[in-house]
């Protein structure tokens, strides 16, 4: 069954709070993405922690996939409900938000964390995380052996800087938003009236000086999409195939500060990628008809996407090595490069164009379930209101089950390979499974354990 998105499926039974006021599936595939975050982060530790006998294909070109989609959509989320909070009729909203009280709004939510994270929370953190649990956390220590190995200690630090990078690029997006699309105040048919005006407060109207509203395109039609979509795509692997092709992507100046996350490797295509994504977002309410796709061939061109992203990278990795390089998790370090041999070459052409139609696939048949399908639509709780908290601590419980499933206590340079017993594939796949599980549960219940411990505060 096809359904249609409408700004009154807000779920306002709730009017204690404005924030009660919210698009399900928005918080459902959140919800999902932040999952498929945790898992990700739990295979690439117990990949590193079982060297040199993880050799699982299926799990490594996962992670792989997962690091070309998540990122991306998780900013589309975000220009999705930067677009509905600015323009929904909800009961709230119908006497209109100005800009100030937007930009306030996340200036709170996005600036004031991201910066106190990154200038003090990160640093309190690992303090408290090395000193109290040293046997998880304290190891972390540089080593250099005479094999070329070695282990900074800024690799173990960088475990828990959390989505800062990320974070502080929304804000700027968001700013920008609401620079080159500014509001339109004025009271919504049907929304809460305020009180009439009296008579002595009638001053002279002088009508508000409006800034011009930025619009790059308008599609009236699906051949203006399919025209949009092939633009989009050129210019994204352009970006893509310009960064890597550089030999210096990590320090490329087109990453624009996103070689500042150390742990998390940043693909070539950032943040450009990232850009596009929540420009679509922003527009996904007034384009659905054409960014979605219809109910009965959502879930056929999701396979679809899976399945040809997936054969063409694993057929591409076996002709290139350099590609299957970059692409394997079977390496005693959790921190991998974001590309390998750049230049002007077979494999690097072939990923910048493979990342921008995988990510377009995947992501437009993904958005589309969950905008459509009944399930998705739901109300999932509070376990998916509060999904952006695990974000930001996952990274906890990851380290902590990764070093209690250890089956050798993790393998260090120092010892050497030959020192650690042989593990099977299929006890390494357990273990990511039984890390991964772990920690999703765990980071849940220390999300909802925040939850209640603010609202015992407020009480």
């Amino acid at each position: 069954m096809a359904y249609r998105l409408d700004l009154d499926e807000f779920d306002d039974s709730d009017t204690s709070s404005v924030d009660d006021c919210r698009t399900h599936f928005i918080d459902n595939l959140r919800t999902t993405l932040t999952i498929l975050l945790v898992i990700q982060h739990s295979i690439i530790e117990t990949a590193s922690s079982s060297y040199p006998y993880f050799h699982s294909q299926t799990l490594t070109t996962f992670v792989f996939m997962t690091k070309t989609i998540v990122v991306g959509l998780f900013f589309f989320v975000s220009g999705y409900a930067a677009s509905i909070s600015r323009i929904t009729s909800s009961t709230y909203y119908s006497t209109g938000r100005s800009d100030p009280e937007y930009v306030w709004r996340r200036t709170v939510r996005l600036l004031f964390p991201g910066v106190a994270y990154a200038v003090l929370g990160h640093v309190i953190l690992w303090m408290i995380l090395t000193k109290s649990w040293p046997n998880f956390f304290g190891s972390a220590g540089s080593v250099s052996t005479d094999d070329g190995y070695s282990t900074p200690m800024a690799w173990g630090f960088a475990r828990f800087e959390g989505p800062v990078v990320h974070i502080l690029a929304l804000y700027a997006m968001d700013m920008a938003y609401v620079y080159l699309r500014p509001s339109r105040r004025g009271v919504i048919a049907g929304g809460v009236g305020t009180r009439s005006p009296r008579l002595e407060d009638a001053r002279p109207i002088r009508a508000p000086q409006q800034r011009r509203n930025y619009r790059l395109v308008k599609i009236k039609s699906k051949n203006d999409w399919y025209a949009l979509v092939g633009v989009a795509l050129g210019l994204l692997s352009l970006w893509t195939f310009a960064v890597a092709a550089s030999g210096k992507s990590e320090k490329s100046l087109l990453r624009l500060g996103f070689n500042l996350a150390s742990y998390d490797t940043v693909l070539p295509s950032a943040p450009f990628q990232y850009i596009l994504a929540y420009m679509a977002g922003i527009q996904l309410y007034q384009w659905q008809n054409f960014m979605l796709i219809s109910s009965p061939y959502t879930f056929p061109a999701f396979f679809l996407a899976i399945v040809a992203s997936v054969s063409s990278l694993q057929l591409a990795a076996k002709i290139s090595p350099a590609l299957e390089e970059m692409i394997h998790l079977n390496t005693p370090w959790p921190v991998h490069p974001s590309f390998i041999d750049g230049g002007f070459n077979f494999h690097t052409l072939f990923f910048s164009v493979w990342n921008a139609c995988t990510f377009f696939a995947i992501s437009a048949t993904i958005v589309s379930v969950y905008a459509q399908w009944e399930w998705t639509r739901r109300d999932w709780g509070l376990v998916a209101r509060h999904s952006y908290i695990p974000i930001w601590v996952h990274m906890i419980p990851v380290v902590v089950f990764v070093k209690l499933l250890a089956a050798d206590g993790g393998w260090s340079a120092s010892r050497g390979a030959s020192s650690a017993p042989a593990l099977a594939e299929e006890s390494v796949a357990w273990r990511c499974f039984l890390v991964a599980t772990g920690s999703v549960i765990c980071s849940w219940f220390m999300s909802l354990s925040v939850v209640a411990f603010g609202w015992v505060l407020g009480c």
